[in-house]
């Protein structure tokens, strides 16, 4: 990735000494002209010429290369850039580098350099897909960063595939269930259906499931298309993996949402738990107090993140941005923290940050957290007498299914018992009528 002569404006003052600016790399001064060896600008009759050969002194956009932007520590690069492909063998790149290098392929105007190649382990059916980026500012120094994507294109490989692509048709079969009986509720309720949280999640549960679904198919497909590629290719062609490795990468992304979204779905199964009631009851009653609590927690945890990003920031990679410091400050708060770094850089703000941070966050803040919590779990299990009959009807359920296989003690019933089992007969009975309405 290069950057275009005189990207940025010198100041009058200077211009008697510096007769040129190069800026740091955006998207709307970078170079995507195409040159003869060494950068020279051809001329106007042979810049559509050059525009079909694939050298590495021609530009090549995003989609010739089928190449995603590339996030960096300094900046956010386009897909394209020029590009040169290595050989199969040592020999042969170690005469490509040299060349590269004796036509100055890399220069003042150079403001990143990636390396790109795709592994692959039979023995794990895993593909690895490696970039190597080396970031040049304008002020003259160099940063390095290596990012890997392992990814599996192949699902259905051996017995355990079979059993995959089982599971997967169930799963389908079940989505089509779903996706009717969601419809039907739809057109039952109307405008009420949206009204509730459950369904609501039922919902974007159902909607994120048939994207999830959708993205595996056109994963499936684009594994075909690669594969196809790779085989078809001559030894001096690079087949890119990096998009696919994105694209398995939103795919996991997605799975994970449908977990997440589904885990949740199961909490509703568990209100006819008494300790899981008190815990959901606990939450409704400190909703008020724990809401101050949030706007509290994050005005001091942003303040501290600040400091932290200018204490450190310079100094430190994990805090060199301020999400990093966001990040590294909550696990800071998990207790993952290396204090002999920030005192290092601060000697006497780094143990003075660190200190001030476990006193208000950890001693103060929690602190509150946890008396709110207190509070209100004493309030609702001081109520928890007089909440539905739901807990005691599963009980009762449950000690008749015991007693039905002979795991329950047999007891002798008393008066009392009787008319306690009664009131639970008769809440199990309203319940089934209303089941029945």
């Amino acid at each position: 990735m290069r950057i275009k002569n005189d990207s940025c404006e010198i100041q009058p003052e200077f211009g008697s000494l510096i007769n040129h600016c190069r800026d740091e790399y955006n998207w709307n001064d970078d170079d995507a002209k195409d040159y003869y060896s060494h950068w020279v600008k051809p001329s106007k009759e042979n810049r559509s010429l050059l525009a079909d050969q694939e050298t590495p002194w021609v530009y090549q956009n995003s989609l010739k290369l089928k190449n995603a932007p590339y996030v960096g520590d300094i900046s956010t690069y386009k897909g394209g850039g020029y590009v040169q492909s290595f050989g199969r063998t040592v020999d042969v790149t170690k005469k490509i580098l040299k060349n590269l290098q004796d036509s100055d392929w890399i220069d003042l105007n150079t403001r990143a350099v990636f390396i790109e190649f795709t592994l692959f382990n039979g023995n794990v059916n895993l593909f690895g897909s490696v970039t190597m980026a080396v970031e040049f500012m304008a002020t003259g120094g160099a940063n390095t960063k290596a990012d890997i994507k392992v990814f599996r294109l192949f699902s259905y490989v051996g017995g355990f595939g079979a059993i995959v692509l089982v599971f997967e048709l169930i799963f389908v079969a079940m989505t089509i269930y779903f996706f009717v009986r969601e419809v039907n509720r739809m057109r039952k309720d109307g405008k009420a259906y949206f009204k509730g949280f459950w369904n609501l999640l039922d919902f974007c549960t159902l909607c994120l499931t048939i994207a999830t679904i959708a993205m595996k198919i056109m994963k499936i497909g684009l594994a075909s298309a690669a594969m196809s590629a790779l085989k078809q290719a001559t030894s001096t062609d690079f087949v890119n993996f990096q998009s696919i490795a994105l694209y398995d990468e939103m795919y996991s992304w997605m799975v994970g949402f449908v977990v997440f979204l589904s885990t949740i779905k199961s909490i509703k199964l568990l209100r006819f738990n008494r300790r899981m009631g008190m815990l959901g009851q606990t939450i409704m009653v400190a909703t008020k107090d724990l809401k101050i609590f949030g706007i509290t927690f994050t005005i001091y945890f942003l303040a501290f993140c600040q400091a932290a990003y200018l204490l450190f920031g310079k100094n430190l990679s994990s805090y060199g941005t301020f999400i990093g410091s966001v990040e590294s400050l909550f696990a800071f708060a998990l207790g993952q923290f290396d204090f002999a770094s920030m005192r290092g850089t601060q000697k006497v703000l780094g143990p003075i940050f660190f200190f001030a941070f476990v006193g208000v966050v950890y001693i103060g803040l929690m602190g509150m957290f946890l008396t709110i919590i207190g509070e209100a779990f004493t309030l609702v299990k001081s109520q928890s007498d007089e909440m539905e009959n739901e807990y005691e009807m599963v009980d009762f359920i449950t000690r008749r299914l015991r007693g039905l296989f002979g795991m329950d003690e047999k007891k002798k019933v008393t008066p009392q018992d009787e008319s306690g089992n009664s009131k639970v007969s008769g809440s199990l009975r309203d319940l089934l009528k209303e089941s029945d309405c």
